[in-house]
């Protein structure tokens, strides 16, 4: 019940960066800042609760693994179903990957919460954040 609340409450957050008609390259660059800030927002326990907890006990629990397992399958079907949107309308050029893409969107994600929960800093994600940026994304939006 926790994971399913977490889910469409603070963890649904960063996909909203996901809206129709965005540049790609600043949707994912939004949905990093969305991730990095929910990861480290005052008052709350730093990290995700899916991506750093879940998993644990996702080891030691077969409905918690199901749950995660297709948590994060939903996930990167989405950002995916985003990049094949922007492939059709000239957003994204053809020579990408959308499911390809989604995957290491969402991993580079996990690694943002997994550090903040370390004790990662906002500056700290960032650069990694920005530096993921520039190697997919190398020219800024143009419109």
């Amino acid at each position: 019940a926790a994971i399913d609340r977490y889910a469409v409450t603070l963890g649904c957050v960063p996909f909203s960066a996901f809206k129709s008609g965005i540049c790609t390259r600043q949707a994912v660059a939004d949905f990093f800042e969305l991730s990095i800030r929910c990861a480290t927002s005052k008052g709350k326990p730093r990290g995700c609760l899916i991506g750093s907890v879940a998993t644990f006990e996702a080891g030691r629990d077969d409905q918690v693994r199901d749950k995660v397992s297709a948590i994060f399958g939903e996930a990167e079907q989405a950002i995916a179903d985003y990049f094949r949107a922007a492939q059709k309308d000239g957003r994204l050029t053809g020579e990408h990957d959308p499911p390809a893409m989604a995957r290491i969107v969402t991993s580079v994600g996990h690694s943002i919460a997994t550090r903040a929960r370390a004790g990662a800093s906002r500056k700290q994600l960032f650069v990694i954040a920005d530096d993921f940026m520039a190697m997919l994304f190398p020219s800024r939006c143009q419109d």
